[in-house]
C-alpha cells in the first residue's frame, strides 16, 4: 500500500481549491476569475458566500438589501439607496401598494389575535424614503418614539381626537415590510391600551420587545423563517424579544397582554420568568353620575344580544356598562352574549347611547339606553 503524507494531501487540497477558484466566475460581473486571489462577500439575503473578482471587489456601490456590489441592471432610488435586479423584483416599490400591505397586516393581526384583543384602526400610514424617515428622529422629542430605522410611529391628538401616524421606509422587501408594519401597529396598540401610569413604569426595551414579538408571531404565521431569524438576531431590545417569545409560548398571549397593561415590573426578568404573572389589575367600578344620564337595568340573565345597561361619569371620563362588561372609549373587552363571548371596542359614548365595533367583522352598532318601565 502506498502511503501519502499529510503534507501531500494538504497540498493537493489547496491546489484543487486554486484550480476551482480559477475556473469560477465572478458573482457580480459574470467574468471568469483570474489570478490566485478570490474575494469573498456574504449575500445577506441568502447567507451564501459569493466569490468576486478583484475589479468587482473594489466597487463601492452596494445593494441596500443584500449588501452585494452592483455593476449593472440595478435601480438607484431617489434617496441614494441601490437595489440589485434580484432584490428590486422582491421589493415593494409602489407606495400605494405598501400602504395596502400595511392595511392587510392590520386585518391579519386582528384575525390572528381575535381571541385576545384588537388593534387600532385610527391610523394614518405614509411611505417615505430613508432621508425623510431619518429626519423624523431628529425632531426634538421624537427620539423617544420607536427607534426602528425601517419605520416610525407617533401618536397625535387634535381636538381630543387621537390618530396614530405610521411612516414606513420605501422599497422594502415584501416580508420585511410586513414585519415592520406589525411592529409599528404594535406600538399603536400600546398607545391605545396601556394606561399613562403603566407607561411611566414600562421600560423602553420591554415595549420594543413586545412589538418585536408580535412581528415575530406574524412572520411565524407567514412561514417567513428568514425574517424570524432577522428579528431574533437584532439585539437592540437587549434580550427582551427572547423573553417575550418564551413567555408567550409558556403562558399564552393573553398573559403577555395582561403584563403589558398591568405588570408591576419595567421589564421581563430572565432569572424569574414567572414574574409575567406579577400584575395588579384595577378594580373598575362605575363612577357616580356627574352631568350624565344613568338608567341602570337590574341584571338577571346574560342577554342574547348586546345591551347598553348604563352610562356613568363626566364627559371625557365616561364608562358604559354593556351586558356584563364596562368600557371606556377606545377600550376593547370580551362581552358575554348568551353562551358565548364577543370582543367589542367602544368607539364613542354619548349622553344616552354608545357606538361600538364588533372586532373581527368591523361591524359598528349604536346601542341606546332603555328607560326602565314604571
Amino acid at each position: 500500500m502506498t502511503r501519502i503524507s499529510h503534507f501531500t494531501l494538504a497540498a493537493c487540497f489547496f491546489l484543487a481549491m486554486a484550480a476551482s477558484a480559477r475556473a469560477e466566475r465572478c458573482a457580480v460581473c459574470g467574468e471568469e476569475i483570474t489570478g490566485d486571489t478570490v474575494y469573498i462577500v456574504t449575500d445577506k439575503v441568502t447567507n451564501e458566500k459569493k466569490h468576486l473578482c478583484y475589479s468587482c471587489s473594489m466597487i463601492t456601490d452596494e445593494c441596500f438589501v443584500c449588501g452585494m456590489p452592483v455593476k449593472k441592471d440595478f435601480i438607484r432610488l431617489p434617496d441614494g439607496r441601490i437595489l440589485c435586479a434580484r432584490d428590486a423584483r422582491n421589493s415593494v416599490l409602489d407606495p400605494k401598494e405598501a400602504e395596502h400591505i400595511c392595511a392587510d397586516v392590520s386585518d391579519e393581526l386582528d384575525r390572528l389575535f381575535s381571541r385576545f384583543t384588537a388593534f387600532p384602526t385610527n391610523l394614518d400610514v405614509s411611505v417615505v424614503d430613508r432621508v425623510n424617515l431619518l429626519a423624523l428622529f431628529k425632531v426634538p422629542g421624537n427620539d423617544f418614539e420607536c427607534p426602528d430605522v425601517l419605520g416610525y410611529f407617533r401618536p397625535a391628538t387634535n381636538h381630543n381626537v387621537v390618530r396614530y401616524h405610521i411612516s414606513l421606509m420605501s422599497a422594502l422587501p415584501r416580508a420585511e415590510l410586513r414585519s415592520t408594519c406589525a411592529h409599528e401597529l404594535s406600538h399603536a396598540w400600546v398607545a391605545q391600551n396601556v394606561s399613562a401610569e403603566r407607561k411611566e413604569t414600562l421600560g423602553r426595551d420591554a415595549e420594543e420587545g413586545f412589538c418585536e414579538m408580535v412581528s415575530y408571531l406574524l412572520m411565524d404565521s407567514d412561514n417567513e423563517e428568514k425574517e424570524k431569524k432577522a428579528i431574533l438576531s437584532n439585539h437592540y431590545t437587549r434580550g427582551q424579544i427572547d423573553l417575550f417569545i418564551a413567555a408567550e409560548r409558556a403562558h399564552g398571549f393573553n398573559d403577555v397582554l395582561d403584563w403589558m397593561k398591568w405588570g408591576t415590573d419595567s421589564e421581563l426578568d430572565a432569572d424569574d420568568p414567572d414574574r409575567i404573572h406579577a400584575v395588579e389589575m384595577p378594580r373598575r367600578q362605575l363612577a357616580p353620575a356627574t352631568n350624565a344620564m344613568i338608567y341602570a337595568l337590574q341584571p338577571t340573565t346574560v342577554p342574547d344580544t348586546l345591551v347598553l345597561k348604563g352610562i356613568s361619569g363626566a364627559k371625557g371620563r365616561a364608562l358604559v356598562l354593556i351586558n356584563d362588561q364596562s368600557l371606556a372609549v377606545g377600550e376593547s373587552e370580551k362581552v358575554r352574549v348568551g353562551k358565548t363571548n364577543v370582543l367589542i371596542r367602544c368607539l364613542e359614548i354619548r349622553d344616552d347611547s354608545a357606538r361600538v365595533e364588533i372586532v373581527g367583522s368591523g361591524e359598528e352598532r349604536v346601542l341606546s339606553l332603555e328607560k326602565p318601565k314604571n
